[in-house]
């Protein structure tokens, strides 16, 4: 075989790999997809258990707005039972804040089915928030799982005070009943991808500051501030009340967004 030959074969070896990479690519990415919507679907699954157990979705946060000190407990912290996560549930010490000494053990638990295989987080921490100060030393905060799915709290307009038919069904101190979803379960969102968030947008699965709400002009996918975001190109993963799963797409229209994430905005 001569030089140039040699040459000519190793370029379309080259050619070759170069079109194959981006299917392998698109394929690992559809499998990173399947697992996030199961596992989006056992959250749903575990939101319906809970809902039949305790005729009422898991409150949003306990304890987040009260007088300090505050436990700001999570939703996925009562969801815990409802998932398979027998042992973390019963090591929660639900007297104590969700950072406290106490629960760590519990909510430094990294539970899988909070997390979506695609996310990249930013600030390389891994899958807990570690030693947030690298002071060497364990403070409160230190070591707590993330969540890459987030309760949804509603919709954020631009005025003084939210009004009730912006609210969506992950609230802060009282739990919503499917009663109250007046616009149907089936057309209302109570989780949603909100992916890649650390400490200091309080993404923590045990810190009840992670539920959500979705600013009015702001499509999915447009913020990673605290609003609808995902690592699957083009789309967002979200879990209606009815224990249904779909991924949205990024040109879904803004009025038709919006109306999902609220429950009583009248716009079933």
């Amino acid at each position: 075989m001569t030089l140039i030959e040699l040459l000519v074969v190793m370029a379309i070896i080259g050619t070759l790999v170069g079109l194959l990479l981006p299917a392998v690519q698109a394929v690992r990415e559809a499998s990173r997809r399947t697992a996030c919507g199961n596992n989006l679907r056992s959250l749903g699954c575990g939101v319906a258990s809970h809902e039949a157990a305790r005729r009422a979705y898991p409150v949003g946060c306990l304890e987040c707005v009260t007088k300090p000190p505050r436990r700001q407990i999570a939703w996925n912290v009562f969801l815990l039972p409802y998932i398979e996560e027998a042992a973390a549930a019963a090591a929660f010490d639900f007297s104590r804040s969700y950072r406290a000494l106490e629960n760590l053990r519990a909510a430094g638990t990294v539970v899988p089915v909070f997390l979506c295989p695609s996310t990249a987080r930013t600030n390389r921490t891994g899958p807990t928030t570690g030693d947030r100060n690298r002071n060497g030393r364990w403070d409160a905060g230190d070591d707590l799982a993330y969540t890459d799915y987030g309760g949804m709290y509603g919709v954020g307009y631009s005025v003084p005070e939210p009004l009730p038919q912006h609210a969506g069904v992950m609230q802060y101190e009282r739990p919503t009943r499917a009663t109250d979803v007046a616009d149907g379960t089936s057309h209302t969102v109570l989780i949603a991808e909100c992916t890649g968030r650390d400490a200091s947008f309080q993404s923590e699965w045990a810190n009840g500051q992670n539920i959500f709400d979705q600013r009015a002009t702001n499509p999915i996918n447009a913020s990673q501030n605290n609003e609808i975001w995902s690592d699957h190109p083009g789309m967002a993963g979200m879990v209606f009340c009815d224990g249904h799963v779909e991924f949205l797409s990024e040109s879904i229209e803004q009025a038709a967004l919006l109306a999902l994430l609220t429950r009583a905005g009248g716009d079933r």
